[in-house]
């Protein structure tokens, strides 16, 4: 049986930060899967205004968890035509040319990624919850 794999949009990632989703619960569901990211999540989520170091040094941690994904000449041309085809924001396009180089399914849940059609992308929404006071 092949392995589960995700792709982690930024938004993911933030909830869990903010203790909205428990990714790694999540991820339990799908015995030995992969989870991945790529530079442009890493850069949306370090690139924070008015971040605190212990908060980079979460960040960090959280991202060296998962696998990195290369932008390498096949993602960036699937990006291109991405973009061309249906005009998604540079980032997303590369979230999703990512995603289908990997044969992954992102988590995802911005509509812009959730709702875009391609014959080999898949998505998928993660319900989070409301984050609990202390």
């Amino acid at each position: 049986m092949d392995k589960s794999r995700f792709f982690l949009d930024s938004n993911i990632i933030i909830a869990t930060l903010n203790r909205e989703l428990d990714l790694l619960a999540f991820l339990d569901n799908f015995p030995d899967c992969e989870a991945y990211i790529n530079l442009v999540v890493e850069i949306e989520l370090l690139s924070k205004a008015g971040m605190s170091k212990q908060e980079e040094a979460e960040v960090r941690l959280l991202l060296d968890s998962f696998k990195w994904a290369e932008i390498d000449k096949t993602v960036r041309e699937t990006a291109i035509e991405i973009r061309r085809s249906k005009g998604l924001r540079l980032p997303d396009a590369l979230i999703a040319a990512s995603a289908i180089t990997l044969n992954a399914t992102v988590l995802s849940n911005d509509p812009h990624l959730r709702d875009y059609q391609h014959p080999q992308y898949k998505a998928l929404p993660v319900p989070c919850s409301q984050p609990s006071l202390p």
